[in-house]
């Protein structure tokens, strides 16, 4: 329950700082996906979906439960910490 509820103070900490509602949330969550994907050189195909659901904020808290799991499995493929990956994600979407 803390861990839910700390994730749930921290997607709305993070929404509230950069303006974003839910749609830009999924959708920067999804660019992060698949910046994390490239960085790391992991096989999308073998990686797997994050569940869609209808409710918005159930998805977003389903989306980033997932991405937090990605960015382990992108660090660990490039030997690296997880903020590392997180930022060579971050850098390559500034790029593009």
């Amino acid at each position: 329950m803390a861990a839910s509820l700390s994730l749930s103070f921290g997607l709305s900490a993070w929404m509230k700082r950069f303006g974003l509602g839910l749609d830009e949330t999924v959708d920067t969550i999804l660019s992060l996906r698949t910046a994390l994907l490239s960085v790391s050189g992991l096989d999308t195909a073998s990686e797997p979906v994050p569940l869609r659901v209808a409710d918005r904020v159930i998805l977003v808290l389903n989306l980033a439960v997932y991405l937090e799991g990605l960015l382990g499995r992108a660090a660990r493929a490039l030997g690296v910490s997880p903020g590392e990956a997180a930022d060579a994600a971050v850098e390559l979407l500034r790029s593009n």
